[in-house]
């Protein structure tokens, strides 16, 4: 990890994994890939797309935006603890 990067994750890590996974995840990757998919690709105002499709999509995008922030916090805090023993190895 490189030393941007390290104290980036601290910051973003003192802020809690909860708001990490609610910001980065849900908010920055669910909400967007939902207006993505129910506004451009399906395209709501076509015959047959209705309002229980529109939230069944913002229901999976928000779970997968859920999963996404999971994912990258335990991924981030793995490659923070490694560079952290590093820095510790080399003092």
């Amino acid at each position: 990890m490189k030393d941007k990067k390290y104290a980036a994750w601290a910051a973003s890590r003192a802020k809690g994994r909860n708001n990490y996974i609610f910001f980065n995840g849900v908010l920055l990757y669910g909400i967007p890939m939902f207006i993505f998919s129910a506004f451009i690709i399906n395209r709501p105002l076509e015959e047959g797309y209705t309002f229980i499709n529109m939230a069944q999509s913002l229901g999976i995008w928000l779970f997968a935006g859920l999963v996404i922030g999971v994912n990258t916090w335990f991924s981030n805090e793995r490659q923070y603890r490694k560079a952290a023993e590093a820095i510790e190895k080399a003092h």
